[in-house]
């Protein structure tokens, strides 16, 4: 069992779905390259931080570390409103302190500058375990396919062949995100997705990719809003956990 830490700040202002990269580009140029955990970018090689989250015209692209984004940024959807959102997992909570000691939290996101107020903080910490018995999730614009594997998933025809394919993929996916917070998984666990909800082509850097929503089942323990996949740090691939209702809406960074 792994206990995890999770911080989650909510912001009292708007933003569209597609401008959350900016937002996080905000962010990272607002707290200082040095912080990496904000970008994600490694820095032995330079980059102007106000690119982040944006396609390079130069061709000496920054290095990226592979690694799981402890520090994502989401939406938080309350009232009609799209709010941007901070979520800082296990060690990373601390490193939140390099936005909130400012003593300007204003970010500049478009054409628009943003005073950076709190409208919802929440700190939790929940137990991850695997468990006998399954759970029920729902997986919002998930980014499951490498190149590589959309080629395998084009040469399939059959949606049994496909169902089993993403599974396998989910699979690693959870696991990525178990060695991401340090937790050591010592039992088997299953993932079985249960209904493929939608197929959509979605806006990443400027490309389209493919993302699913869908619903699985898997007898392991993990919390909300999490992302999981490709561009899980930036709105792809959030969690949500089937039980009642929830106040806070996910979204993309379509």
């Amino acid at each position: 069992m792994k206990k995890l830490r999770l911080l989650s700040v909510s912001f009292d202002t708007s933003i569209k779905p597609w401008e959350l990269k900016k937002f996080r580009g905000a962010v990272a140029a607002k707290v200082g390259i040095e912080n990496e955990w904000f970008h994600n970018h490694d820095n032995s090689e330079q980059f102007d931080s106000s690119t982040v989250g944006s396609r390079q015209s130069d061709p000496a692209k920054p290095r990226y570390h592979h690694r799981y984004p402890l520090i994502q940024y989401k939406i938080d959807t309350h009232q009609g409103q799209m709010r941007p959102m901070l979520l800082c997992l296990d060690d990373c909570i601390e490193e939140a302190h390099h936005f909130f000691s400012q003593s300007d939290w204003s970010l500049r996101i478009g054409d628009r500058t943003h005073d950076m107020r709190i409208a919802r903080l929440h700190v939790d910490q929940i137990n991850l375990n695997v468990w006998e018995q399954p759970l029920p999730y729902r997986l919002h614009k998930w980014r499951a396919l490498s190149s590589d594997n959309f080629k395998e998933w084009q040469k399939m025809d059959g949606i049994v062949e496909r169902i089993a394919f993403l599974e396998n993929i989910l699979a690693a996916h959870i696991l990525s995100f178990a060695r991401g917070v340090e937790w050591t998984l010592d039992k088997h666990f299953e993932v079985k997705i249960t209904n493929l909800l939608k197929e959509e082509w979605v806006s990443f850097k400027d490309i389209k990719v493919l993302a699913f929503t869908i619903e699985f089942k898997a007898n392991i323990s993990m919390p909300d809003y999490i992302g999981l996949g490709q561009g899980s740090g930036e709105g792809f691939g959030v969690v949500r956990r089937q039980r009642g209702s929830h106040k806070l809406a996910v979204g993309s960074g379509q």
